[in-house]
């Protein structure tokens, strides 16, 4: 006796094994993405003072926009540019993404040092801004998405930062 086999069986049977490992591991990305975020939805402090913080990424998105980082007045001597390191972006849709880099002065005056983007939206990477020699003594420097398109309540937009450094060249 022969048997004679549906071959769309096996397309379903193919079709439904690739939608599970997308599956698994497209909820491993969200994990990774979810590690570190502020649940509070305050802006967060990024802190420089410890090897440990070189490893640490904090988390921009869709609510919570915008991250200040001390910097140290040792640290200014000679600085000419303000380096942002981005590990990781979850942007299924690529909406434009760019970012303004300021130095918040202890006084809370806000000065701008430049921005720029990622091309394409979902490509990590380093970036430098110029200090123009506006960062000076005690202050923060402070970086903020921002979103050129209009977005969907359900769009998903999540950027990993590294720990922001000063650089002499």
């Amino acid at each position: 006796m022969t048997t004679v086999e549906n071959p769309g069986s096996n397309n379903a049977r193919t079709c439904v094994c690739l939608l599970l490992v997308l599956w698994v591991s497209s909820s491993c990305v969200a994990l990774e993405l979810n590690k570190g975020s502020d649940v509070n939805g305050n802006e967060r402090q990024a802190t420089n003072n410890s090897s440990k913080s070189d490893a640490t990424v904090f988390y921009l998105d869709l609510a919570n926009r915008s991250i200040t980082q001390p910097v140290e007045p040792n640290q200014v001597s000679g600085a000419r540019f303000v380096q942002v390191e981005v590990t990781e972006v979850a942007n299924r849709k690529k909406i434009p993404l760019s970012f303004e880099v300021r130095y918040q002065a202890k006084d809370d005056t806000r000065i701008y040092l430049g921005s720029f983007a990622l091309y394409p939206p979902d490509n990590p990477g380093k970036f430098i801004v110029a200090t123009q020699g506006k960062v000076k003594g005690d202050g923060a420097i402070v970086l903020t998405l921002v979103v050129s398109e209009k977005v969907d309540a359900e769009d998903v937009v999540k950027v990993g930062i590294k720990r922001i450094r000063l650089v002499k060249a």
